[in-house]
This record gives C-alpha cells, sequence and structure tokens, in this order.
C-alpha cells in the first residue's frame, strides 16, 4: 500500500508542474508566374499564288501554319496574359523591293496571328493579331491560380496581309507575358 500510494504522489505531482504555451506559425507564398519557353516557329515556306491573273503573288488562302506546341503556363494568383510582337508582324529583309512605284501592291511585312488556349479552361483563349487587324482580345484576364500545359498555335492568314509579299527572308520576335492584372 505504501508503494502504490507514492506512486500516486508522484503522479499528481507532475501534473501540477506542466505548462502550455501556443504559438502562431506563418509563413507567405509570395506572387509567381511563369512561361516555359516555346519552342521557335519557321515557316518553311510562305505560300504565295504562283500563277498568273488578279491573284497573282498574294499570300494563298489556307496558308500552312505551325505546328501546336504545349508549353507550360502557370501562375499562383489571378494574373493576365498578353502577347506581343517585336516588328509588328514579319518583317523581310528586301525593304529595297517596296519601291513607291510598287507599293500599292508589295510590301515588306506579313502578318500572323497567336493563339494561346488553357486545355483545362483555365483562362479565356488568347488571341494575338499583328498589324493594323489587331488582336480580337490582346490580353485576358484568368480568374484564378492556374497551372496549364496550353496550345500555343502561330499561324498566317491571308486576310492578314492584303499587299503581296516581296520575296525575301522575313523574321519577329514574338513575346508571351503572364503577370499582375
Amino acid at each position: 500500500a505504501a508503494v502504490a500510494s507514492t506512486a500516486f504522489i508522484s503522479s499528481a505531482a507532475f501534473a501540477a508542474d506542466t505548462d502550455s504555451q501556443d504559438f502562431i506559425v506563418s509563413g507567405e507564398v509570395m506572387d509567381e508566374c511563369s512561361v516555359e519557353n516555346p519552342d521557335d516557329v519557321t515557316f518553311t515556306e510562305i505560300l504565295i499564288n504562283e500563277g498568273a491573273g488578279s491573284t497573282a503573288l498574294l499570300l494563298k488562302n489556307g496558308q500552312p501554319a505551325s505546328d501546336t506546341q504545349n508549353i507550360w503556363v502557370s501562375c499562383n494568383y489571378a494574373a493576365k496574359l498578353s502577347a506581343s510582337s517585336t516588328n509588328d508582324g514579319l518583317i523581310g529583309d528586301n525593304p529595297s523591293l517596296v519601291t513607291t512605284a510598287n507599293s500599292g501592291d508589295f510590301t515588306n511585312k506579313i502578318d500572323y496571328r497567336i493563339q494561346l488556349t488553357a486545355t483545362d479552361g483555365s483562362f479565356p483563349t488568347l488571341d494575338f493579331r499583328t498589324g493594323s487587324n489587331g488582336g480580337n482580345s490582346p490580353t485576358v484576364n484568368a480568374p484564378g491560380a492556374f497551372h496549364d500545359e496550353a496550345a500555343l498555335f502561330v499561324y498566317i492568314d491571308r486576310d492578314d496581309t492584303a499587299k503581296r509579299p516581296v520575296a525575301g527572308t522575313y523574321t519577329d520576335t514574338a513575346i508571351l507575358t503572364v503577370g499582375p492584372v
């Protein structure tokens, strides 16, 4: 009985000596967005009407487009997506072929389009167009955070370039941007 009594007294003494305090644990996740680097797009041959007549040398309808490529687009908050172009279109390397005499028929610039579509619907489709046609929606707003392997499609539409392109190599730099609204 004495041993049991001592054990009972010892356990009561330990209970009286305990203490507890609460504290807050916190942290912050910073705003972050990223766009995977897309592959360069090369139109191996920009097709023109080769036959004679009123449509000779104009871009062909149904111009072959780039392959669609999937790129990761991510943002941990509601953000905007946009596209832009350094030259506002593909610029040819032979500007001297467009003269005052033929400038009504020929151009040294070919307009193109960029579409970026969320494969999971997490943001509206970005539809950017260079040139005077402008984009249907050159900037779109995502309603919330997103992480998506989006489909990127770059193509030439004959209706965007009214004049005949002169011979040469055409280049531009396109920029995809994702960031604060």
